[in-house]
């Protein structure tokens, strides 16, 4: 008779009922963050079947705003880290959470608003072609407003996250996800009466399409039992005013700094793609929109993980909080390998959803294969990045992104571009490498700060 040993059964159990928790706690989340990409995805694939040419310059406009929206993002990661460990320790009051972080994201919103205005000086100076500096600021004007409305929706969003309550956000999302389809066919192409407006059309769908979800998400949060004893009562940055939402600012401005900096990097490729010609940057915008759409999915799952990390820490249970963070890791990388491994046997069919154009196709196709390396490592990084958040980590997580992608990264896909015929092949090969430095440095990190639990 084989007898297995209690420690081998406990372990298996365990992490079964762990990932089945997960997926049931963040599918929501993961839906609600690929619902964020799909809104890109519409835009890119309806500009791409209008015409290459209004794509490149969507690219190149969207490369500007979406670093600023990412890094505000970031400065709202704070919000889910607070209320994750007020909410594990029994505290009451994470509505007063919640009231902070909207306030920080308006300021924060305002601010990345108006530096997506400065679109076309700065495209201007990193030297791309007149008509793609005019398309490409052109399109960030329209998107501009969008920053703002999309950080107050994220800041709720967060906060409700981080006490277990995944489903409202995706139910707006996907509401605004409806309304940005219907006014991109009308806009992009001219339907219905409306002027034909191209690129630009796509980012005023999708701003409207923001405007839609806030307003009825908010509404209905505020409505909520738990603000009922501050209605009426308005405090600027919130109960408690600056001072009480420190901790909250500190993990956010870090965790902003962070998203900049990664997102700077990635932008960086993007434009880089751009100075290759029109056909790598259409190329390269078409696979790096593919592995957002990835990395979204990884980026729900460890939104659940870091909640539960949150709420372990909260109660002082150290094991618990390494766990999560390691068995939660483990599943996003797995289902980013297995994701990774079908677009890859699909290549070719998956390109032509975004294009019809056949050279566009053949030149973005063999690149999956790498696409399918980065992506699954790319699940690793924000996983653990997401871990060491949830242990309140602020600068020491964004040191180690500063390391792997502008050490790593932006380097080695420059120089693979630029000094080797591998072109922009050659970006995707480098960011698989920093993804790879991100995951490991970030998974150290993460291992020290459970001694601090």
């Amino acid at each position: 008779m084989t007898i297995l040993t209690p420690s081998a059964e406990s372990l298996g159990a365990r992490l079964l009922r762990f990932w089945l928790a997960l997926f049931r706690l963040s599918w929501p989340v993961v839906l609600n963050r690929a619902g964020l990409v799909l809104m890109g995805v519409v835009s890119v694939v309806m500009v791409g079947r209008y015409d290459t040419g209004a794509l490149a310059g969507f690219a190149l406009g969207n490369a500007v705003v979406m670093p600023l929206l990412v890094a505000g993002i970031g400065c709202l990661v704070g919000v889910i880290a607070v209320t994750a460990r007020e909410h594990g320790g029994g505290g009451a009051g994470t509505a007063e959470v919640a009231l902070r972080g909207l306030h920080w994201s308006v300021a924060v919103g305002v601010a990345g608003s108006l530096a997506a205005l400065f679109a076309g000086p700065i495209l201007g100076l990193i030297g791309q072609e007149p008509a793609l500096v005019s398309a490409g600021a052109r399109v960030a004007v329209f998107l501009a407003p969008g920053v703002l409305l999309h950080l107050v929706f994220v800041a709720a969003s967060f906060w409700l996250e981080g006490t277990g309550r995944t489903r409202p956000g995706l139910v707006a999302m996907a509401g605004a996800n409806v309304v940005n389809l219907g006014l991109s066919w009308i806009l992009i192409g001219g339907r219905l009466g409306a002027p034909e407006m191209g690129a630009a059309g796509a980012a005023l769908a999708t701003t409207l399409a923001r405007a839609v979800m806030i307003v009825g998400f908010i509404g209905w949060l505020l409505r909520l039992p738990e603000f009922a004893p501050f209605r009426g009562r308005f405090r600027l940055w919130g109960p408690g005013g600056w001072a009480a939402g420190v901790e909250m600012r500190r993990i956010g401005v870090a965790g902003g700094a962070s998203y900049f900096l990664e997102t700077m990097a990635f932008a960086t490729m993007a434009q880089a793609a751009g100075l290759l010609g029109e056909t790598p940057l259409a190329a390269y915008s078409i696979l790096h929109n593919i592995e957002t759409t990835v990395f979204m999915v990884a980026l729900g799952l460890s939104v659940g993980t870091a909640v539960r990390i949150g709420q372990a820490a909260g109660a002082g249970d150290r094991p618990a909080a390494g766990f999560a963070g390691f068995a939660g890791a483990s599943a996003a990388i797995a289902l980013a390998a297995v994701i990774g491994i079908v677009l890859f046997a699909a290549a070719p069919s998956v390109v032509g959803f975004y294009s019809s154009d056949p050279t566009l196709i053949a030149r973005a196709a063999p690149i999956m294969a790498i696409l399918a390396l980065s992506m699954t490592f790319d699940a690793g990084q924000v996983a653990f990045g997401q871990a060491t958040r949830a242990l309140g980590d602020g600068w020491g997580t964004t040191l180690c992104y500063v390391g792997a992608f502008w050490g790593v990264m932006v380097p080695l896909g420059l120089g693979l571009a630029f000094w080797t015929p591998l072109a922009e092949s050659g970006l995707f090969i480098g960011t698989a490498a920093g993804c790879i430095a991100a995951a490991g440095l970030l998974g150290l990190r993460f291992r020290h700060l459970l001694t601090r639990v």
